[in-house]
């Protein structure tokens, strides 16, 4: 579980990536009021897949890690370092050379997928974005408020600021697109604290909403991860596109 949760924010942080820029706040706004303007919006809930040989890794790793929980966790605390992620052993129960294509996941191509889909409904009061979900899987848009007025969004009673205008290149899975991001993290580690996942509290909330150049479909990303002494409490990744 730990590797897969690394895997996904690497993927994460590949996709949408940006300098921050408080100038471009109204601009941000003012997008998402054009964006997302219809009251009923269909979600296309993506799914991202690897070339087969690099599923065959993943999965390999994943089962080696699960059968020696207790040693992939000892690892992970002492060896695990931002930016790098964990150096290669041979417990991992892949080769050197294999476990390297997972540190390259940032350079393999991914192929996007419509996993399932929904709909939802946009309300608006004022200045004010609410929505609520007809399906069971959309109801994390029952969680998202966003005030035009005020330039802010609300996910689950956390306020996220603004963060950053986004350009991404065409090399990102969704191709060329152009948004802007919202984000938020706290944790109790310091700059200099060893990570130790039992003494783990931290919470990040990221989201990114664009439009996509190739097919001019409006792009939802949300990333919600909630840790308490090393307890997942909430782990999210989803990427959707609004129509």
């Amino acid at each position: 579980m730990i590797f897969r949760i690394l895997i996904l924010l690497s993927i994460i942080s590949n996709i949408a990536s940006g300098q921050s820029d408080l100038n471009t706040k109204d601009k941000a706004f003012e997008f998402i009021d054009t964006m997302i303007a219809k009251d009923k919006l269909t979600v296309e809930f993506l799914d991202f897949v690897f070339p087969q040989d690099v599923q065959d890794i993943l999965l390999r790793v994943q089962k080696a890690m699960a059968e020696k929980k207790e040693w992939s966790e000892e690892y992970f605390s002492k060896n695990y370092k931002a930016g790098e992620g964990l150096p290669y052993h041979e417990n991992f129960g892949v080769t050197k050379e294999e476990y390297q294509k997972i540190k390259d996941l940032d350079k393999t191509p991914l192929t996007i997928v419509v996993k399932s889909t929904s709909t939802i409904n946009k309300y608006r009061t004022t200045d004010i974005l609410t929505f609520s979900a007809d399906e069971k899987n959309a109801q994390l848009f029952d969680l998202l408020e966003i005030d035009l007025k005020k330039e802010f969004i609300i996910f689950n009673n956390d306020t996220i600021p603004y963060h950053s205008e986004i350009n991404a290149p065409s090399t990102t899975p969704f191709g060329e697109w152009h948004g802007y991001s919202w984000k938020k993290e706290t944790s109790n580690l310091g700059d200099n604290d060893d990570f130790k996942v039992d003494k783990l509290v931290s919470k990040i909330i990221e989201i990114n909403i664009g439009r996509v150049k190739q097919n001019n479909k409006t792009l939802f990303f949300i990333k919600y991860k909630d840790v308490n002494k090393g307890q997942i409490n909430a782990n999210v990744d989803i990427a959707c596109y609004l129509n």
